[in-house]
């Protein structure tokens, strides 16, 4: 007896296979078939065939917005705190991870990458490892840029907004002796000169300088990998004015209440009457 062939309607192949994503052996096992049926089908019917890694996206991804603003964030954040890589060349898949152990951190991550694809959590007894998965939309995250794009600096909010992206990924604002400070440790010396120009284009006093060099033993121990560099804002109406400049375009909880902290400290000095020339 001749085998039947088995009935595949065009429409819902496209739809099983491009829309939903459905590998062909899943769609085997629906219409009661093997693999090989449904490959000759989509090649009969002259369905576009998904790529290998393509294929591997288990779930489903959204092109990046194409937001400048937002771009010129992530850039921050990603060179201060994220590690970006594409799996291999021709992969359509592009992951941004970090290790934290913060539940925060974990919440900013989902907040700025869960409208475009997955974000995993995986918690370790003292850590989480978070891995995004990202389609190719997000390859300007690739780079760990040494300087700031030329772009980002053309644009007063662009420029802003990558301060605030490096801010929520290695920025402190905290209280010391009482009085508001800010501070960024790093060792991305380029990308703090840049900020520091920014800053003072603002009327913002900064102090950058170097705190440490390379191999230099750090209080925990450790050793300083290569040189590092401190860059302050101590002056309370400076600080007041860089805090009311990026706050907009910070996401990060804790920076946002500790900027809160702050602005309440330098009102309080404010009525106090207690506010000097602060440089130091």
């Amino acid at each position: 007896m001749a085998n039947h062939k088995v009935l595949i309607p065009r429409r819902t192949l496209e739809s099983l296979y491009l829309k939903r994503k459905i590998p062909p052996r899943e769609i085997a096992r629906l219409f009661y078939c093997d693999r090989m049926t449904v490959s000759n089908r989509l090649k009969e019917y002259k369905i576009p065939i998904r790529s290998n890694s393509e294929s591997r996206m288990k779930y489903k991804k959204f092109d990046f917005s194409g937001n400048l603003q937002e771009k010129a964030y992530l850039i921050g954040f990603r060179i201060g705190d994220l590690n970006v890589y594409q799996t291999n060349i021709k992969s359509e898949l592009i992951v941004a991870r970090c290790n934290t152990t913060q539940s925060v951190q974990i919440r900013l991550m989902k907040r700025l990458f869960s409208k475009y694809g997955k974000v995993t959590v995986s918690k370790g007894k003292y850590s989480a490892n978070i891995n995004c998965y990202l389609n190719k939309s997000f390859n300007f995250l690739l780079p760990k840029y040494k300087k700031v794009p030329l772009w980002i600096g053309e644009d007063t909010i662009t420029g802003v907004a990558f301060i605030a992206g490096y801010t929520d990924a290695e920025g402190n604002f905290l209280l010391n002796q009482l009085r508001a400070r800010f501070k960024i440790d790093s060792y991305d010396v380029e990308i703090l000169k840049w900020i520091v120009n920014c800053l003072k284009n603002n009327d913002i006093h900064v102090k950058f300088r170097q705190i440490g060099k390379a191999g230099d033993l750090r209080s925990n121990g450790t050793r300083f990998k290569h040189d590092i560099w401190r860059l302050n804002v101590n002056e309370a109406f400076s600080l007041k004015r860089f805090m009311e400049m990026i706050k907009p375009f910070v996401k990060h909880e804790t920076r946002l209440r500790h900027i809160e902290v702050c602005e309440s400290n330098i009102q309080q000095r404010i009525v106090n009457k207690t506010i000097k020339n602060e440089t130091n």
